[in-house]
Order: structure tokens, then C-alpha cells, then sequence
């Protein structure tokens, strides 16, 4: 009768697994849970500690996908040249004045080419079809 009290204060009190319990009474697994069963709080403390652990679960999961994003955004380097150019983009784009010429050649990279004769970038009607806002030609 001892070794059920003990049981129950190693389960109870003191938190222990069942397989805790059984590795320090060197008993099996099942003789503790035959003895845990008999007590009606059992099933309660049961269910308390299944939700207790698959909240840890899911928090570890979450941790461990975070850091694994972390990692891949640190290591792939395309990931941080496309970063960069939403920095800048953003940056450009954030500000209440009109974009600049220089910084609006720099944006359409591709539709401007540059007239050495001219001295000036015009844009390239053959590439892409220019929208109304984006000027003809942009003086150095």
C-alpha cells in the first residue's frame, strides 16, 4: 500500500513521468499506470499534461521553422540582392516628391539606353512600351 502513496506523490507532487517513476521504483511502466488509474484525478492530470506538451510541441515547431527561414535568408544570397532592392525601392518610392530623373533612369534600368551624340539617355521604344508619366529622354 506504501508503494501506491509513493507512486502517486512522485506523479502528482512531484511531476514525474512514468517512465521516471518506473526507472526509480524499478517497477514497469504498466504496473504504475494500473496503479494511477485507481485515482480519479488521474485522468484529469492526464489531459492536463497532454495539452501542456503540445503547446511546447508547437512553440519548439514554430522555433525551429523560424530559425530555419532565418538561416536560409542569411545563406541564400539572391534572397539578399532582392531585399536590397526593396530597400531601395522603397526608399525612392516612400518619398512625398516626384522620383528624379537619375533615380528614375537607375528604376527603368532596361528602357533607357544612352546617346553619346545627344549626350543623354533616351528611352528604348523597341524594348517596352513607354507609359505616359515616364519622360523621352533624360539629360546627364
Amino acid at each position: 500500500m506504501e508503494k501506491n502513496k509513493v507512486i502517486e506523490k512522485l506523479y502528482f507532487a512531484e511531476k514525474k513521468t512514468l517512465t521516471e517513476i518506473a526507472e526509480e521504483l524499478k517497477v514497469s511502466v504498466s504496473y504504475i499506470t494500473k496503479v494511477l488509474k485507481k485515482n480519479e484525478m488521474y485522468n484529469v492530470e492526464k489531459e492536463k499534461r497532454k495539452e501542456e506538451n503540445l503547446a511546447k510541441r508547437r512553440l519548439k515547431q514554430k522555433e525551429i521553422i523560424y530559425n530555419k527561414r532565418k538561416q536560409k535568408k542569411k545563406s541564400d544570397s539572391s534572397y539578399l540582392a532582392l531585399k536590397s532592392s526593396h530597400e531601395q525601392a522603397s526608399k525612392e518610392l516612400s518619398k512625398s516628391r516626384t522620383l528624379g530623373t537619375e533615380a528614375l533612369r537607375q528604376w527603368c534600368l532596361g528602357a533607357y539606353k544612352y546617346n553619346p551624340e545627344k549626350k543623354r539617355y533616351e528611352f528604348d521604344a523597341g524594348t517596352s512600351v513607354r507609359s505616359i508619366d515616364l519622360p523621352q529622354y533624360i539629360k546627364v
